[in-house]
């Protein structure tokens, strides 16, 4: 109210009637924003003044404080042939009168344009600068100090838990709102939170350090809740297809994640008589394959696939150091490439000034200008957001290496103990393409980077190199419950320098298990598959 209350207009409107011997028979307050038509208050005293028409004084505080709009005087005035007071500003009844009665409505009607404009523009500057000009979403709180999102420590772990839960394939969107609910999640209101707001929260990058606005992403200030990576695998599941995995209410194990060998319907499971089987869906019409595999075959099968992975402790500590020694050395390229980065949005930024100062010159036709600044606006972005995840902690190559090796030397043992969830996990994790036959896995493939990891029955390593570059390749992000809480467990990070592709990049070797002295070697990564 520009300084003033409303109990302390209305103490004015108050004193004014007595001043000018007015007797007040109705008092209408309204109190929403200037910006908005069709006020409440506002019609019912003009309701009001149609049932009345002995009365025809109305006196408010000050003329924008009774008119928003052209059509506002237009009603009373004319219409209604009510005519108007003002406490502050009062205007005669005379055609002058008139006269500075519109002139002040035009001027209050530009400066509620303006400043709805500025306010426009510094929520875009904002949002430039990694801010969000909003109200906090469930997960973080506004800071008034810093006027900064803050992780909500409370909520923050829900939102992450149900991130994990989400991409491991084993909870619908309805399920892990029910499963979040019970765990405390609540808005900020303190109202439940429904399952359209659990699917917009898994859609919304601002749990990734990102900042979504009006069709654009921006890189964030903020400290995510979620890794990049993480995000970007419950992106790939909520789109998904209609044959991707859907979550049961039974969990099994193998179930969606094995195909038949020969006609490559996916091998569904049941329970009869207190036993799992196994069998194909015959989903493509003819298939020989009738057998039903119980679960226990199976297993045993999985497991000595998983022990071709299953490295020793010596080994994984060796893979370690040698990586965080490879990653000293990529120290310096990564400030190359952050220089590099800098010295492009620099450019970017000349550009774009002087593109400007030739639009001002009116050498450069205004639709020219609008398409050039969108391009050098969408080339900023994408370098800032580029620069923002070279600033990342998380891109430890070393962390993600120990992480990789840790968990293939552990796999085994978590999925013969874990149950059906954990050993789900742990399959989805480490294998694909496994195909059955006449009841057995008749072939496999091990998901990037574990192939580089396998050995033979005697426990010699079928490749004589190990690819710590290979063991940070592009995935998806795993934690078993069944593993160890204190290993990061993270997978698909991006490389600093746009990283190498499938057989390429420096490999360095660090161990071997026969007990030969390591070898280094540059060349393709042989294929993973096994028959």
């Amino acid at each position: 109210m520009r300084g003033y209350s409303i109990p302390a207009q209305m103490k004015a409107i108050r004193a004014f009637c007595v001043a000018e011997g007015l007797s007040p028979v109705a008092e209408f307050v309204e109190a929403e924003s200037a910006g908005h038509t069709g006020r409440k208050r506002f019609s019912e005293m003009v309701a009001y003044l149609r049932a009345n028409p002995d009365v025809r004084t109305v006196v408010a505080h000050k003329l924008d404080r009774l008119y928003r709009n052209f059509t506002d005087p237009v009603l009373l005035e004319e219409e209604l042939g009510v005519r108007a007071r003002y406490v502050l500003g009062d205007v005669p009844a005379t055609p002058q009168g008139e006269l500075l009665r519109d002139v002040q409505l035009s001027v209050s009607k530009y400066y509620l344009g303006n400043l709805r404009e500025e306010v426009i523009k510094g929520m875009d500057e904002k949002v430039a600068q990694g801010g969000w000009p909003h109200r906090a979403p469930f997960g973080y709180l506004n800071d008034p100090a810093t006027r900064s999102l803050i992780i909500d420590q409370e909520r923050a772990p829900l939102i992450l838990h149900g991130f994990k839960r989400y991409a491991s394939g084993l909870v619908s969107v309805r399920d892990l709102t029910a499963e979040l609910y019970a765990m405390g999640l609540r808005q900020h209101s303190g109202r439940k939170v429904v399952a359209s707001v659990v699917h917009e929260m898994l859609k919304n990058a601002i749990y990734c350090g990102r900042i979504p606005y009006k069709g654009t992403v921006y890189p964030g200030a903020h400290e995510p809740i979620v890794p990049a990576s993480l995000f970007e695998q419950v992106q790939q599941r909520l789109s998904g297809n209609r044959q991707g995995n859907k979550a049961k209410k039974r969990t099994y194990a193998l179930r969606g994640v094995m195909f038949c060998a020969e006609c490559g319907c996916r091998i569904t499971a049941g329970t009869h008589k207190g036993h799992i089987y196994y069998r194909c869906t015959h989903g493509k019409g003819d298939c020989g394959e009738r057998s039903y595999t119980r679960e226990e075959l199976l297993m045993q099968q999985v497991e000595e696939i998983l022990a071709r992975v299953e490295i020793d402790s010596k080994v994984v500590d060796a893979l370690a150091a040698d990586a965080r020694l490879l990653e000293e050395e990529r120290q310096g390229g990564l400030s190359y490439e952050r220089a590099r980065l800098e010295r492009q949005i620099a450019a970017n930024k000349g550009k774009d000034a002087r593109l400007l100062d030739a639009y001002l010159d009116g050498s450069v036709p205004v639709d020219s200008y609008r398409d050039k600044a969108e391009l050098l606006a969408d080339e900023r972005r994408a370098l800032e957001l580029r620069l923002h995840e070279l600033a990342d902690p998380s891109m430890s190559t070393a962390a993600q290496v120990e992480a990789r090796a840790r968990t293939a030397s552990r796999a085994r043992v978590a999925f013969a103990t874990g149950d059906e969830a954990a050993r789900r996990e742990i399959v989805t994790a480490l294998l694909c393409n496994l195909k059955v036959q006449d009841g057995r896995i008749a072939s496999y493939q091990y998901k990037d980077p574990f192939g580089v990891l396998e050995m033979d029955s005697s426990g010699a390593f079928l490749h004589s190199w190990w690819p710590e570059t290979d063991l940070n390749r592009r995935h998806g992000d795993f934690q078993s419950p069944a593993l160890p809480t204190e290993l990061p467990g993270r997978f698909g990070l991006a490389y600093p320098n746009d990283g190498p592709s499938a057989g390429q990049g420096t490999l360095k070797a660090v161990a071997r298990r026969d007990g030969r002295a390591p070898t280094a070697h540059r060349r393709r990564r042989p294929c993973s598959r096994r028959r």
